[in-house]
């Protein structure tokens, strides 16, 4: 007898196993009454299917027939089951279908692929409860959002063109819609952390996931906060911080999916200028009174229509004006351009230079803007927590920046 064959007997027995274990002790945990298999029945299932692949060239279409002959089986077992259960589901027969094709992969494929099938059925199987909390927390309108992202994903922008479509050469829709499917995604991502882990877990969270989708909004809210919990400033501080020190990060990321040539100048100024910010943070939280409070901040959905468009609008005039401004003014222009646009938001015009310096932009230009445009950013989050809080949390906050974007800035000035 061949060594191969036995170890892939055992091997499917093994998997059928398992995946009829976790339907076991599904059943025992929630107590359940049992519908359909367990471990012995999932394992032969699983040799089965693999016997029946085995079988296949010897006997064509046997593994075809046999797959028929289970599901006709899987069949009979759920309309009976259906009459004695008053709820019931098809998981675990889709399940035992799996665990069938499971058993049949070890033919005709290496072992490491039906192993790895097993383990993402398990994965899937084990989720059901944490599935059932997302689904209370995830509103219908951001499924909606999801889907509106995977059509401007992988829908609208394969059609644009990638190329100028006005005489001056300064409109790419292809180029500004991709910047608008990485931002809102990067946002996106945030966004639904925020739902699902909630922003009311407190500051941390907030802070962190917040700065994801806006650090501007973070900022703003918790500097209103300041006024109600005072003596919590440090706290407040933290998260505002904790929201700023996403900023770099998020810079890099999006120079990096555009341009990575650019990144590799900020690699190291991102990196020191980012560890500076956490010391920083770190002292904030030893020295604060480490109580947490709930912070319920307000963000938009970033896979809105409305939105996409109106951010669409924004890139497409940052790459116009810094094309401009680079063709008929020169460096001064563009540096310019990239300090007013700053203050407004900083994803803008990192990803219309990061794009430009690809195509006719001077390299050191571009890094001399971006540096530009995330000091002007700073400040302006700085002049909003004066504006909206008090002078007690603005010193903290300017003494953040002065630290973490200080250090980024000196060390990209050594740099270029």
């Amino acid at each position: 007898m061949e060594p191969l064959f036995i170890q892939n007997s055992i091997l499917a027995l093994v998997l059928g196993f398992l995946i009829g274990l976790q339907r076991e002790m599904h059943i025992i945990y929630y107590n359940k009454t049992r519908d359909f298999g367990g471990t012995r029945t999932f394992s032969m299932i699983a040799l089965f299917g693999y016997l029946s692949a085995w079988s296949n060239s010897y006997f064509p279409y046997f593994f075809g027939i046999s797959l028929v002959v289970l599901g006709i089986l899987l069949i009979a077992a759920y309309i009976v089951n259906s009459i004695s259960i008053a709820e019931k589901g098809t998981t675990t027969e889709f399940a035992a279908l799996v665990t069938f094709v499971i058993g049949g992969l070890l033919t005709a494929a290496p072992p490491i692929v039906a192993v790895f099938t097993a383990i993402i059925v398990l994965f899937v199987l084990n989720i059901k409860e944490s599935v059932q909390e997302y689904e209370q927390t995830i509103a219908k309108k951001d499924l909606s959002a999801a889907i509106l992202f995977m059509i401007m994903t992988f829908v609208i922008l394969p059609i644009l063109p990638d190329r100028a479509i006005d005489p001056m050469g300064l409109f790419n829709l292809y180029r500004i819609w991709f910047m608008v499917v990485l931002v809102a995604g990067i946002s996106f991502f945030g966004y639904i952390a925020i739902r699902i882990l909630g922003s009311t877990h407190g500051i941390g969270i907030a802070g962190l996931f917040g700065g994801l989708v806006s650090s501007t909004a973070v900022a703003m809210s918790m500097a209103r906060r300041v006024h109600e919990n005072g003596f919590l400033l440090k706290n407040l501080a933290l998260g505002i911080t904790l929201a700023s020190s996403i900023m770099l990060i998020r810079s890099g990321l999006e120079m990096w999916v555009i341009n990575p040539a650019l990144t590799k100048t900020f690699l190291i100024p991102i990196v020191v200028g980012s560890i500076a910010g956490y010391l920083y943070i770190g002292y904030l939280y030893f020295t604060s009174k480490r109580e947490d409070i709930p912070q319920n901040i307000e963000f938009k959905n970033p896979f809105n229509l409305k939105e996409a468009l109106i951010m669409g609008v924004v890139f497409g005039t940052t790459l116009a004006l810094i094309t401009l401004s680079n063709r008929y003014v020169g460096d001064m222009g563009v540096y310019v351009v990239a300090l007013i646009s700053g203050l407004a938001d900083v994803d803008a015009i990192i990803l219309s230079l990061s794009s430009l310096a690809k195509n006719g932009l001077s390299i050191a230009t571009a890094q001399h803007a971006i540096l530009i445009a995330i000091i002007s950013n700073s400040l302006a989050k700085a002049v909003l927590v004066l504006f909206f809080g008090q002078f007690a949390l603005f010193r903290i906050v300017v003494t953040y920046y002065l630290i973490s974007i200080g250090t980024f800035s000196i060390a990209t000035l050594l740099i270029l």
